[in-house]
């Protein structure tokens, strides 16, 4: 009788802590988020995504995501067009590698940006055939894609897979011809937007940056077709990490559609009372132990 008692609370204290490793985890954890302007009229908008907000998403999917009325999730739809948005100019390497007749040309870049498309200016020689490839790395793993760079011809060169990252090479091969001599690179990715239906008077914020997160399912994009042919743009500004405080429109609907597990009212109420219970817990063991001795 005297062992059931300590292993009956173990098991429950077990418990507790895992309730309490839940609840926390139960909202997303978004790292970084940008506010949207106060809403004129309700309707349909698209909401720009500028290559600096891009950037700290986790994926190319840009999965991760999310629109939010305070703390309720607002459906939309993901897009993506022309034209190409240049992204900030990275820092520019070339080593020109005379055993493997290549010339390695490295891009780092502030941040992890989405490159969807890059553009080269040779200024020599007049006349040149070469191919390259694009990658993160120079292991010398087969190329999924080449590009042709000839001269008098657009060295404009579409990624099938685009890449997220804050470092990439430009492999140029040389054969036996003298390396090329690279003027400039500009690197760039499509135009993204969101369209979602948004309401006058309310307060909308963008946010991203959450691991593991899986690509939202909505309503909305089952009536693409049906959309308006003119859309107003909104731009999304004012890039900070969550923890930060966005100044924005108060929105009188912000805290109507809170929920147990997603309102951090209720989660830190729930923290709260469970540590509590742990600590009255524990005086009630020590005493029966000390009562049995």
């Amino acid at each position: 009788m005297k062992t059931r008692l300590p292993i009956k609370f173990i098991q429950l204290f077990l418990f507790l802590f895992i309730v309490t490793g839940i609840l926390p985890a139960s909202a997303q954890q978004f790292t970084w988020q940008a506010g949207l302007p106060a809403i004129g009229e309700t309707g349909i908008y698209n909401i720009t995504l500028h290559p600096a907000f891009v950037a700290k998403s986790y994926d190319t999917a840009l999965t991760d995501v999310r629109l939010f009325d305070g703390e309720t999730a607002v459906s939309y739809i993901l897009q993506h067009d022309t034209p190409f948005v240049d992204l900030p100019s990275p820092v520019i390497t070339v080593k020109n590698n005379t055993v493997s007749r290549r010339t390695i040309i490295q891009l780092q870049f502030k941040e992890k940006y989405l490159i969807e498309q890059l553009k080269l200016t040779v200024a020599a020689p007049a006349y040149f055939k070469r191919y390259l490839y694009v990658t993160e790395d120079t292991s010398g793993l087969t190329p999924s894609q080449e590009f042709a760079l000839v001269s008098g011809q657009p060295a404009v060169f579409k990624l099938n897979t685009p890449l997220k990252t804050k470092q990439c090479y430009i492999i140029i091969k040389n054969e036996d011809n003298p390396a090329l001599q690279v003027k400039d690179i500009s690197v760039l990715q499509r135009h993204i937007y969101l369209t979602a239906w948004l309401e006058k008077g309310k307060s909308y914020i963008l946010k991203t940056g959450a691991p593991d997160v899986a690509a939202p399912v909505y309503d909305l994009p089952y009536f693409a077709n049906k959309l308006p042919a003119q859309i107003p743009a909104l731009e999304a500004g004012n890039i900070t990490p969550v923890p930060a405080v966005i100044k924005n429109v108060p929105s009188p609907a912000a805290e109507t559609n809170n929920t147990v597990f997603t309102s951090k009212r209720w989660i830190w109420t729930g923290i709260v009372s469970i540590i509590v219970l742990i600590t009255l817990l524990s005086i009630r063991l020590l005493r029966e132990m000390r009562e049995r001795k």
